[in-house]
């Protein structure tokens, strides 16, 4: 039986790609994740399965290479299909390159979600121990240009103002995305439902603003 790939699937796949997932040169998706990550692959898996997407279900190996060296990666994957073909055309060129309006504007909250969940974090700003504030990170490590298509993609569709800053890595003139703790509790606030159904990720979007002068509970 093969996949028959709807709006809603395609959207989804979409937001995987973003984040962590990736398209081989033959073509085949592949999500992968560290052994802490098991349940979150656990439930990108059962979103696919939701969604009537075929998958080869949860697999794992011992990584013979780089910083997991010997550590257990999982993983899950998908046979080739037409939308990957057309994904991977679009997305690599040669190397993955997601500042695409073509790509973004297909993001639904969920999407948005798991590209968070895989590639994002949370900052709590403390001072003199109090708490006052927090900050929304997007590891996208890419040029300023791309960012900046990414920036006013969130600033036209959701209304949540992101800027860049440069990444600390030597040699690198790459950039990622932030915003502050008004935009992100607005951020929050759109993909909250979707990481709250993920109860390992719920630390990613928690803050308590409860020792600001400000605060209003």
């Amino acid at each position: 039986m093969k996949t028959k790939f709807n709006k809603e699937s395609r959207n989804l796949i979409i937001g995987m790609l973003l984040g962590d997932g990736t398209i081989s040169n033959n073509y085949v998706f592949k999500l992968s994740h560290g052994y802490k990550q098991k349940e979150y692959l656990e439930w990108k898996i059962n979103l696919l399965n939701e969604h009537g997407i075929k998958n080869n279900g949860l697999k794992k190996y011992i990584s013979t290479c780089g910083y997991n060296l010997g550590s257990i990666v999982y993983y899950s994957q998908m046979s080739v299909i037409p939308f990957m073909k057309v994904l991977r055309r679009v997305v690599y060129k040669p190397i993955k390159n997601y500042a695409n309006r073509k790509i973004l504007n297909r993001l639904t909250p969920l999407g948005l979600a798991i590209w968070y969940m895989d590639d994002g974090h949370i900052n709590i700003r403390k001072t003199d121990d109090k708490i006052h504030g927090f900050y929304i990170k997007i590891a996208t490590c890419l040029y300023k240009e791309q960012n900046q298509i990414i920036i006013d993609y969130f600033k036209e569709i959701w209304n949540i103002s992101f800027y860049q800053f440069k990444e600390g890595k030597p040699g690198k003139n790459t950039y990622s995305l932030c915003c502050g703790t008004q935009e992100g509790i607005k951020f929050i606030e759109l993909i909250k439902p979707y990481v709250e159904s993920c109860p390992s990720m719920i630390y990613k979007i928690q803050y308590d603003l409860s020792q600001r002068k400000d605060y209003v509970a």
